[in-house]
């Protein structure tokens, strides 16, 4: 991956996309579907380049911008290294927690009673 002009992988679905991950890290331009995982953490046109499911064109167009622009596809490595820099273990756990906070939150406290 660290020597590939750009990683394409325009799949659906996709719960996360670990391998964008890995190919942004290696330095790789990516270009993934929209509305998938790769949402969480690809930004379109700053840490990478987002297409429409199904839409071959997107595709197409996408990859021609990452060759025929040099400079723009380095931008996209230098963001996506930085995005993927922040994807860790801490920030996974300390997201999930913040879910089970925010939904407690909302739930009426419980009681000794048993509802049925």
């Amino acid at each position: 991956m660290a020597r590939a002009d750009a990683f394409v992988l325009p799949s659906a679905p996709e719960g996360f996309g670990l391998v964008y991950a890995e190919a942004m890290a290696q330095g790789a331009p990516v270009v993934a579907c929209r509305g998938e995982g790769p949402d969480d953490f690809v930004d379109d046109g700053v840490s990478g380049l987002l297409v429409p499911p199904d839409d071959a064109d997107a595709v197409t167009r996408a990859i021609a911008r990452l060759l025929d622009d040099r400079a723009g596809a380095a931008r996209l490595v230098q963001a996506g290294r930085a995005a993927v820099a922040a994807l860790t273990w801490r920030r996974n756990a300390e997201r999930q927690l913040a879910v089970y906070e925010r939904v407690s939150a909302d739930r009426p406290a419980a009681s000794g009673a048993r509802r049925s």
